[in-house]
């Protein structure tokens, strides 16, 4: 291999793929990113086995070939070389890969690239695509409530539910639920389907997406899905198991609903939640008669802070996990939320006014008076 790059166009594609290396893996070959050159592109592939990024920059391809270069040694010295067009050549015999940049070298050990992990490109029937903005979204909206047990692996994932051209995207870590649908722009042919993705792999397509304004491509195999996004690909593996039934953990009337604006409500969690208890951070939301009063009590001392809200139904009384409530109105993305209750001890779930498209739903915290 022998190609000539730039240092910016390198080092992006490098910040991208990197994110796949696998840093636990027994196998050292896969703490490297693999570089194949061919017809003036440049691929770079990395993996963990769980989950493989992919993108292409166009490069001076003087000779085809690929190696597999240690991920963080390549990755630094490209970040601090001088910002003009330098060469890279690797060598099979000596197992070296050179890099000369104006009168200077530098030369590093590389792995062998026909050792490397092939990326699997799945061939599933089932395609379909997404503006990148609404991945954005969607991901950004469900993705706080995806849990970290790693013994209960179907809650680090997310539900992607296809049913006639609709999608249902849920998370749960079983203390807080976010649930959001969007139509797609185009028919499935196929069976609905059922993806459980892992939350890690959609935190790095929402960071991939982020810098596009194009769509991405979704191709689901029987156990792994396909992300396409411009000139990246992301491909995870699919968690196996059943997804809870979430549609029975959401209530479907109340017996109170309040009405908040969400920027004075998220305020006042974060105030409340600085004196609240240390491994409990718990506030307490009492309200009626169109006024809400969000308190916390610690040994540290005490906040109490009155909103103007609007009520319907009977008083409330009831407490959530302060970091749990601000992560959903962080997220909910309108001025103002409904939060219905069914009882001090039932979930609250809270929606955008004005939409019906997204909902998030918190278990209550019992408090000692």
């Amino acid at each position: 291999m022998k190609i000539i790059s730039d240092r910016e166009n390198l080092f992006n594609a490098l910040q991208v793929v990197q994110r796949a290396v696998s840093v636990k893996n027994p196998l050292p070959i896969l703490s490297g990113i693999k570089f194949e050159a061919e017809d003036d592109r440049l691929f770079l592939t990395a993996t963990d086995l769980e989950m493989g990024i992919r993108c292409s920059i166009t490069a001076e391809v003087l000779q085809p070939g690929a190696a597999v270069l240690p991920a963080r040694y390549i990755t630094e010295l490209i970040r601090k070389l001088p910002d003009q067009p330098f060469l890279i050549e690797s060598d099979q015999d000596t197992g070296h890969v050179t890099i000369r940049y104006a009168s200077s070298e530098a030369s590093m050990n590389c792995f062998q690239a026909d050792e490397y992990p092939e990326f699997p490109v799945p061939e599933g029937k089932i395609e379909f695509t997404v503006p990148a903005d609404t991945v954005r979204e969607v991901i950004r909206q469900v993705i706080f409530a995806v849990g970290s047990d790693e013994n209960r692996p179907v809650f680090t994932g997310v539900l992607f539910e296809v049913r006639e051209g609709q999608v249902q995207v849920v998370a749960t870590d079983t203390h807080r639920l976010a649930w959001r649908k969007f139509d797609l722009e185009e028919r499935i042919s196929g069976a609905d389907i059922n993806l459980i993705i892992p939350g890690r792999s959609l935190n790095e397509l929402a960071r991939i997406a982020g810098g596009q304004d194009g769509r991405v491509k979704v191709t689901a195999a029987e156990s792994q899905v396909l992300f396409t996004v411009g000139e990246t690909s992301l491909i995870t593996r699919l968690i196996g198991g059943n997804f809870p039934n979430y549609r029975q953990v959401i209530p479907q009337e109340f017996v109170s609903r309040i009405r908040a604006k969400t920027k004075d409500l998220a305020e006042a969690t974060e105030r409340a939640s600085l004196l609240s208890k240390d491994g409990a951070p718990a506030v307490r939301l009492d309200a009626g008669g169109n006024v809400m009063v969000v308190t916390a009590n610690s040994e540290v001392g005490r906040v109490r802070e009155e909103l103007a809200v609007q009520q319907e139904g009977e008083p409330v009384q009831i407490a959530f996990n302060a970091r749990y409530l601000s992560d959903v109105l962080k997220v909910v993305g309108s001025e103002e939320i409904d939060i219905e209750f069914t009882g001090p001890l039932s979930p609250g779930v809270i929606r955008p006014v004005g939409s019906t498209d997204y909902l998030s739903l918190l278990l209550p915290v019992r408090l000692r008076d």
